[in-house]
């Protein structure tokens, strides 16, 4: 059996083709968008208000009025560290059900700072529509599943963390936290403390 291998792309450190390549034709689509919607007379004229703030630099973090009327009075962020999973509250994700019992795929052989992992597991409680939007929740709420019309439901955050510490740090403090290692200034690579 031949021995296959998988090249990971790394952004250049130094000026190089590539990097040229793709930050001009970024840079160009801009310029030829900029045109177009000129030419089709959809740009601000430049005696209208603007939606930019005008940020005093010597003192740039002064309050300043929202661009627009704010709908929303208050936000209560809830974040218990040890907390009862989002697999099994609001978080319904069906390949867990697919998938109960095998190991992740593609990562048979992970091995994380807890061991080897163990298998996939579903949900342990069903999940099921809730309120007229329909959103997924699990039979463990119901009482605030009724109640999800009336909830912000945030399932776009990442972390490339798989350990829960180094991943809660970087949550709510926007640093990332490695043990025994920093990150360098572009993240690009961590670099080992001294």
């Amino acid at each position: 059996m031949a021995k296959t291998t998988t090249k990971i792309a790394i952004p250049c450190r130094r000026p190089c083709r590539r990097r040229f390549l793709a930050d001009s034709a970024a840079g160009l689509s801009g310029i030829a968008l900029a045109a177009l919607l000129s030419d089709a007379e959809h740009l601000a004229a430049d005696d209208e208000p603007h939606i930019r703030p005008d940020i005093d630099p010597l003192n740039p973090f002064v309050p300043r009025a929202p661009h627009f009327d704010p709908q929303v009075k208050n936000v209560v962020v809830v974040h218990c560290s040890g907390a009862i999973s989002h697999v099994d509250t609001f978080d319904y994700k069906p390949e867990l059900v697919r998938h109960d019992g095998q190991p992740l795929p593609g990562n048979e052989k992970l091995v994380s700072f807890q061991g080897d992992n163990g298998n996939l597991v579903r949900p342990l409680w069903k999940f099921r529509p809730r309120g007229e939007s329909g959103k997924m929740v699990s039979d463990l709420v119901p009482n605030i599943g009724d109640m999800s019309d009336s909830i912000c439901y945030l399932h776009s955050l990442t972390t490339k963390s798989n350990t829960h510490g180094p991943a809660e740090n970087l949550m709510t403090t926007g640093f990332a936290l490695l043990i025994g290692n920093l990150i360098s200034a572009d993240r690009s690579e961590p670099t080992r403390r001294k």
